[in-house]
């Protein structure tokens, strides 16, 4: 018997313990299959041992749905999509590639292709670090104001889609992956709502705080983006109340209203050295509020920003060289050569394509996730390091790669 028999073999025994194990837990919906599965790449037997478990699952209960959670580059129209009652699948855009409103386009054209299907956002987020801010946000700076407007801009388009049954923002604390070295932090993933030791809650716990709970509150984003350059700042306050008021150094009171728990009040100005900004609401006789203490500097606190050098989970998988210029002209690839299409696996079993890829990825055999790195192909890993493989690159690989055919092994 074959390891891949006896693999599945064990993924069926676990599949029966665990629903034998938890039948009469009331608070179970969903049996799950699988997550990322595909992640190995393109496997027959992994497909229909997919199917295998879905039809175990509904015979060992058919009272309950089976979901499963797709890895981000699943096509919208593969097969995967139809096996179990509901499916998630697991994007990153706006973090390992694409913009965070791409959900938008990509969730609509999905459901457009597959209006049968039951679909989930099964992990979405970014990291956000305390210790890093910026007054202009931006992908891969590990800001908490980032990681506020990530989770503020992929909120509002999930809220307008009524036909997702689900998301799940990844994740509600930081916690510990040994290969990560991400934002100057080893060892830790940091896309949590709240860090690690459980203590603190970042900006963007309270925005879902301001949808999802009854208790009424207010709270000031960006207090720990204490020292401040610019004579003017938003101040950006997260709120399930209806109204909000602000005051900056006990002078007038400005009142915001807001139907998206967001208040912006616009271009607060600082004075020189400590300024005390107030907010306040009322929730009947209640008082609400919150402070924050921002200090007006010359110049900015270094500490604030992330070191340059990090270039992310999956990015700092390779060292790749500069390429300089390259002419780029229309590129006929046919199915008998080797290409970006080809996994990492089979282009390692050639030494002439293991040669190029080692050019242009590094020594990757070293790396403690080649493991799971064989089953991608150079196409899926350029989906979430699309910063390093760029448009350039893919075509040098591809030019080179094409050279050399299948049955030349």
């Amino acid at each position: 018997m074959s390891k891949t028999e006896l693999e599945g073999i064990n993924a069926k025994q676990q599949m029966v313990e665990l629903i034998r194990q938890n039948f009469n837990h009331p608070s179970i919906l969903f049996w799950g299959i699988q997550n990322e599965i595909q992640i190995s790449g393109e496997r027959p037997e992994l497909r229909k041992l997919v199917n295998e478990l879905n039809e175990l699952t509904k015979k060992e209960d058919p009272t309950r749905l089976t979901t499963m959670a797709n890895v981000m580059f699943v096509e919208d129209e593969d097969d995967y999509n139809y096996v179990t009652d509901t499916i998630g699948y697991n994007k990153y855009f706006g973090w390992y590639n694409g913009e965070a409103g791409d959900f938008a386009g990509w969730l609509d054209g999905f459901h457009k292709k597959n209006p049968t299907v039951k679909l989930a956002i099964s992990e979405y987020g970014a990291e956000g670090i305390l210790q890093y801010h910026s007054s202009e946000p931006k992908i891969k700076d590990y800001s908490e104001e980032y990681h506020a407007l990530y989770h503020e801009t992929v909120w509002k388009i999930f809220e307008k889609r009524p036909f997702l049954w689900a998301t799940y923002a990844w994740n509600m604390f930081d916690f510990g992956a040994n290969i990560r070295d991400e934002g100057g932090v080893q060892g830790r993933n940091n896309k949590g709502l709240i860090t690690y030791d459980r203590k603190i809650k970042k900006d963007a716990f309270y925005l879902y705080k301001a949808h999802w709970s009854d208790e009424k509150f207010v709270h000031i984003t960006g207090k720990r983006f204490v020292d401040r350059t610019d004579d003017t700042i938003d101040i950006k306050v997260y709120s399930n109340c209806n109204e909000v008021n602000l005051s900056v150094n006990g002078g007038e009171t400005t009142t915001l209203t807001s139907e998206d728990k967001i208040f912006v009040f616009e271009n607060i100005s600082l004075k020189e050295g400590i300024n005390k900004v107030k907010v306040f609401a009322k929730d009947g006789n209640t008082s609400l509020q919150d402070v924050a203490m921002f200090n007006k500097v010359d110049n900015p606190n270094e500490s604030y920003f992330t070191p340059e050098e990090e270039g992310g989970f999956v990015a700092n998988w390779f060292d790749m060289p500069e390429l300089g210029n390259v002419e780029m002209e229309e590129l006929v690839i046919t199915d008998d050569v080797y290409s970006t299409r080809c996994t990492v696996g089979e282009l390692f079993k050639n030494e002439e394509t293991k040669a190029i890829v080692t050019t242009y990825l590094g020594n990757v055999e070293e790396h403690p996730m080649f493991d799971m790195m064989q089953g991608f192909t150079i196409d899926a890993m350029s989906q979430i390091a699309s910063d390093q493989f760029s448009e350039k690159m893919l075509y040098t690989l591809n030019k080179k790669l094409s050279q050399i055919k299948k049955s030349e092994q």
